[in-house]
């Protein structure tokens, strides 16, 4: 099928609960199809086929446009993975966390050398590979968060950038400030919302937190992002609830 020309995109690890099953899945494409969505990303999902992947996004007009990958596959099953890519028709995959062992001063280099490295094998099947942030990434290590160390010692060739908001923030940065230091090398960005209930930092909807929308708009834009894929790890009302309101804000917005 032809790439639709929207943004939006939806994470689909926010209805993981609803995609243990190939049966789970072609309910809640439908559902999603009928909020409007035309596209997205396929993580935290049950197994099933990539052929039958391919069919059931088809029969519902949506288009993969990533997937989420773990550090041991992207090791020890890379030809694979690029084949199920190849199968669905997907070319932008990223290493949903970086393991422990990583997350040390000690680990980064290894972890820089392994994004480089894995990018690289992407790249020459013409799929592009990035590094999707949480919180830990604001860690200094030396002068620089972890982030900065990732994104300033791999090669953009290879490594892109899936920023996502909601933890650029809870990691006490500027999401907007991110976003324009890897201008042309954020083909995906995760967009979730946040703020404060019952004294607590929560998730929520797009449009229903305090981040600021028509500042991060206009940087992604700036730096040629592609995709705007909603996502929100835990939700306050029904998953299927929260897409809606998310995809329904910004339609407000003015996103297409």
């Amino acid at each position: 099928m032809a790439i639709p020309k929207t943004q939006i995109a939806l994470q689909l690890y926010t209805l993981r609960d609803f995609m243990k099953t190939p049966a789970d899945m072609a309910d809640t494409f439908k559902k999603i199809k009928k909020i409007g969505y035309e596209a997205v990303q396929f993580s935290g999902a049950g197994p099933i086929e990539p052929a039958h992947l391919k069919e059931l996004l088809k029969e519902n007009g949506i288009h993969c446009c990533a997937m989420h990958e773990g550090m041991d596959g992207l090791q020890n099953n890379l030809p694979a993975i690029i084949a199920k890519m190849k199968t669905v028709g997907c070319d932008f995959t990223a290493l949903g966390s970086a393991p422990a062992e990583y997350r040390t001063q000690e680990g980064l280099p290894k972890l820089i050398a392994v994004l480089n490295e894995i990018g690289k094998k992407f790249a020459a099947e013409k799929i592009r590979f990035g590094y999707h942030n949480h919180k830990f990434e604001f860690e200094l290590v030396g002068k620089k968060t972890v982030l900065r160390e990732i994104f300033d010692s791999t090669d953009a060739k290879y490594v892109a950038a899936e920023l996502d908001t909601f933890w650029v923030q809870y990691g006490g940065a500027d999401p907007m400030e991110w976003i324009r230091s890897v201008k042309g090398r954020i083909p995906v960005a995760h967009i979730k919302d946040f703020t404060i209930k019952n004294d607590q930092v929560v998730m929520a909807e797009i449009g229903e937190g305090n981040l600021n929308w028509k500042g991060i708009f206009k940087a992604l834009k700036d730096a040629k992002c592609r995709w705007y894929c909603v996502e929100q790890d835990t939700c306050q009302r029904p998953p299927f609830e929260s897409i809606e309101i998310s995809y329904r804000n910004l339609k407000k917005m003015g996103i297409q």
